[in-house]
């Protein structure tokens, strides 16, 4: 898979989704984003509304599985 280019300020909208992402989840999130992203017209407002919602599913996820 080929690098994806990034802004800062689009950097900066994935990492911050990462905080809500358990540690042990971080790779599976980075994956899905970067998975999410390819091939789309990248912008700040883009990358923080797919970051924030794969990283929701993910928290998600891993608390039902939890219970």
């Amino acid at each position: 898979m080929s690098p994806i280019a990034l802004s800062d300020a689009e950097l900066a909208e994935v990492f911050a989704g990462t905080r809500l992402v358990p540690h042990d989840l971080r790779q599976a999130y980075l994956e899905q984003v970067a998975v999410r992203l390819r091939g789309k017209d990248l912008g700040p407002g883009l990358v923080h509304r797919i970051a924030f919602e794969v990283a929701r599913g993910i928290t998600w996820d891993s608390e039902r599985v939890a219970s």
